[in-house]
């Protein structure tokens, strides 16, 4: 059998593994790409790392609990990070259960707290609240109103970057 006679050669067959393999390679680049995106919503490159370190739910009057103002549904913050935050530079978002709490947290300073409005949350206090930044490893409580938070409940913190309003930090912890 003459080769120049075949009507049929050998490049469909070529063809056909370039265009699987281009495939694959470009399914490999997209997949990369989308796994390397951020996620929405949150700037991975100023992520601070907040830590929930207790939930309260006692019910105790302000004056018998330690720290003082920080009875009933309060959120104990740790501030996790390597570089402090500007307290008026972010707020709080609370979540009960994966729902966003009435509770509006304007700032995490606790003498512009008393100056907003706040509906919600009762005070912000801790030594991390004190000053004009958040520094590592000062803690902020959050007391919100009575009764905000009960015993089971999944609670969730949100600190957002008040200018990009993007979420720099969030935990989650079991009250």
């Amino acid at each position: 059998m003459n080769p120049r006679r075949l009507s049929s050669g050998i490049s469909p067959v070529i063809a056909t593994m370039l265009l699987v393999g281009l495939t694959a390679v470009l399914s490999v680049l997209v997949y990369l790409l989308v796994s390397a995106a951020p996620l929405s919503g949150i700037d991975p490159s100023r992520f601070q790392y907040i830590r929930i370190t207790g939930i309260r739910i006692t019910g105790k009057h302000a004056e018998d609990t330690s720290p003082p103002a920080c009875d009933d549904s309060c959120i104990f913050l740790i501030h996790d990070g390597n570089a402090p935050l500007v307290n008026d530079g972010i707020s709080a978002l609370v979540l009960r259960n994966n729902v966003k709490l009435p509770a509006n947290i304007t700032t995490l300073n606790s003498a512009l707290f008393l100056k907003t409005k706040h509906d919600g949350a009762e005070h912000v206090s801790g030594a991390g609240s004190k000053g004009s930044t958040w520094d590592p490893g000062e803690e902020i409580y959050i007391d919100l109103n009575e009764h905000s938070i009960q015993a089971g409940d999944l609670v969730t913190v949100q600190i957002i970057d008040k200018a990009t309003q993007l979420v720099i930090s969030e935990d989650t912890a079991r009250a």
